[in-house]
């Protein structure tokens, strides 16, 4: 005789097996490192750990995630730690769009240079349809998108080492430290500066020892990486969100129970929107901040960036790149772009 599903399923909760089966998945528990590249007083490491902690105590231990800073130490860049989240040997990092976009290009969406005027704008696109979208195409990947994951640094400014940026023509020959994503690159060339690709674990190097010029990033990380030590200039180009997505191998979420994921969701709603409320308070007040710190802080003529964008194709080509569908639920948000 053959059983369908729903007999043998019956069959097996008559003897008790069914619920012996769920409460053994249930009781299965499941340790994973969490690495971020930030110090461990910054405000990510503050917050992954807050968030984490609190799915071990929903989860009664069952999920159990170390938060490492600095990427643990390892000798490598953002793009070859994406692989070991692809590849499963590693459980969860935080990654921005630009680089995640090496998984799939829909991320970089979330880079486009003085498409967004607020924080808010990226991060509904990212709660919403978009994150959605970016979700599908990266499960292919390797890569999970944690929903509601999508944590702030703010909106970037240029810092340098000798000279203040007034204008796009400041940026000929400047050589930018940019990290691997090919949109930074691209950005800088299109301004005549000169892109130089150092991870973020040795950028205060960099700038220390004049290998570049300046670097580009919001006021928070500025202040936490204390940039303010090797930077004597602020300049405020305000051009390009910048911020992380919390990230899952794929394979790794996958053998996660329902419940273990729904917690992981679920807190990250929680402490997530708290992190993007500190920071966006927080970059509130740092240019005064850094102002007392000494650096010297100028208004930027953004006009002539866009102008030099426009002119180079940027936009055009950057829209193919991305795609139609991610490109119209951004314009959907902040209106035509380029």
């Amino acid at each position: 005789m053959i059983l369908n599903r729903r007999s043998l399923v019956a069959g097996l909760a008559a003897t008790g097996t069914v619920g012996i089966g769920l409460r053994a998945a249930r009781a299965q528990s499941f340790k994973a490192r969490q690495y971020h590249p930030q110090p461990a007083a910054s405000h990510l490491h503050i917050y992954l750990t807050k968030l984490w902690d609190a799915v071990r105590a929903e989860t009664g231990g069952r999920l159990d995630v170390t938060v490492y800073a600095q990427n643990n130490g390892v000798p490598i860049a953002d793009p070859e730690i994406l692989k070991l989240i692809q590849s499963g040997e590693l459980e969860f990092f935080v990654l921005n769009g630009n680089i995640l976009s090496q998984a799939h290009p829909s991320a970089d969406i979330q880079g486009i240079p003085f498409a967004f005027t607020t924080s808010e704008q990226v991060t509904s696109l990212t709660d919403g349809e978009l994150g959605a979208l970016m979700r599908r195409e990266l499960a292919g990947a390797g890569v999970y998108l944690i929903p509601f994951g999508g944590m702030e640094n703010g909106f970037k400014h240029i810092t340098s080492v000798a000279k203040p940026i007034r204008d796009a023509a400041d940026l000929e020959g400047f050589r930018m430290r940019t990290p691997g994503g090919k949109l930074f690159v691209e950005f800088y060339n299109a301004l005549g500066a000169e892109s130089r690709i150092f991870g973020f674990n040795r950028l205060y190097q960099a700038l220390a020892e004049h290998q570049v010029d300046g670097q580009e990033n919001p006021l928070v990380i500025a202040e936490e990486n204390k940039l303010y030590e090797v930077c004597r200039y602020l300049s405020l180009t305000n051009h390009q969100w910048a911020g992380y997505n919390m990230l899952a191998s794929n394979a790794y979420w996958q053998r996660l129970p329902a419940d273990i994921q729904d917690s992981v969701v679920r807190n990250a709603r929680v402490y997530v929107s708290q992190q993007r409320a500190f920071v966006r308070a927080a970059n509130a007040g740092l240019e005064t901040t850094l102002r007392g710190r000494g650096m010297i802080v100028n208004t930027v003529d953004v006009e002539s960036f866009r102008k030099r964008l426009i002119g180079a194709n940027f936009y055009r080509n950057w829209r193919q790149s991305i795609g139609e569908k991610a490109w119209a639920l951004m314009e959907a948000e902040v209106g035509k772009v380029g």
